[in-house]
């Protein structure tokens, strides 16, 4: 039986323009933009709601509803495993060169990066981080806590109020002393983690606001989250690569510097004065 998307690229039935107008969208930003509310795909499609319940029924779906489960049992590989993956993923990569097929499979990756999220949900998220009046968490699951390490030690050369929570022993303490003034930075990737759930979790019930960074499936904690950033984990190996995310932090790094004023440079050098009596570096000018 062909998949979802295949019968979304090649319709059985007469469609109209405007029908056609809402596939288009659906393959463009598939499948994250199906997964979504039906207002949204409509707004993205330039159409109303009802050309959207006409078309699923045409599909053979009984609603909406019915058309989005589809969808995710379909492309919902949110739980699948290195080893649930290796013997499809190593076949292939013995036909080709394993090395160069990879890293042209991390440029599309990059690429499709790009059109994942909005600009004004980028500038609302560096309005947030630049806030002084926000201390500013960070937590990572199990491979992707080194984004969260990576933001926090760009962001303290930054700003001050900036915390890692990695300290499995010491998390508790941490969560508490969350409030209305915390902004909490999550990164948290297929198969989610059960300790970033309860965090996200705490951090809501605690007033605090979530930043979510995750992949473009149908996550957990999508609906805790006040702003998502989305990227693709797909790659030609057994194993997701979180290259686009890296990048994403590192743009995201970027865009604060642009944001930043002349007390920056001041930070910046006196930070650098005590790294010198400290002998940091093991060069120094």
């Amino acid at each position: 039986m062909p998949s979802l998307k295949d019968r979304l690229a090649s319709p059985e039935v007469v469609l109209t323009p405007a029908e056609r107008k809402v596939l288009r969208a659906l393959l463009d930003d598939y499948p994250r933009l199906g997964l979504g509310p039906m207002a949204r795909l409509a707004r993205q499609a330039g159409v109303s709601d009802p050309t959207i319940l006409r078309l699923v029924k045409k599909l053979g779906f009984g609603g909406y509803a019915d058309f989005q489960e589809t969808l995710l049992s379909d492309v919902d590989d949110r739980l699948r495993s290195p080893s649930t993956l290796l013997a499809e993923r190593r076949e292939r990569m013995e036909d080709a060169d394993a090395w160069s097929g990879y890293l042209a499979n991390t440029r599309d990756n990059l690429q499709h990066t790009l059109g994942l999220t909005q600009a004004d949900d980028i500038r609302l998220l560096c309005d947030w981080l630049l806030d002084p009046r926000f201390r500013v968490f960070c937590h990572g699951g199990r491979f992707s806590r080194f984004l969260a390490g990576y933001l926090v030690t760009h962001l303290r050369l930054l700003r001050g109020g900036c915390l890692w929570l990695d300290d499995g022993m010491a998390l508790p303490d941490l969560l508490h002393d969350m409030d209305r003034q915390s902004l909490l930075v999550l990164f948290d990737y297929r198969r989610y983690q059960a300790q970033a759930l309860l965090v996200a979790q705490t951090a809501k019930a605690r007033g605090a606001r979530v930043v979510l960074f995750t992949d473009i499936y149908a996550s957990p904690l999508r609906e805790l989250a006040d702003l998502i950033v989305s990227a693709p984990v797909e790659s030609s190996s057994p194993f997701d690569s979180l290259v686009p995310a890296m990048a994403q932090v590192e743009a995201l790094v970027a865009s604060l510097v642009a944001r930043s004023d002349n007390q920056l440079d001041e930070r910046l050098e006196v930070i650098d004065q005590l790294r010198s009596a400290f002998n940091t570096h093991l060069l120094e000018e």
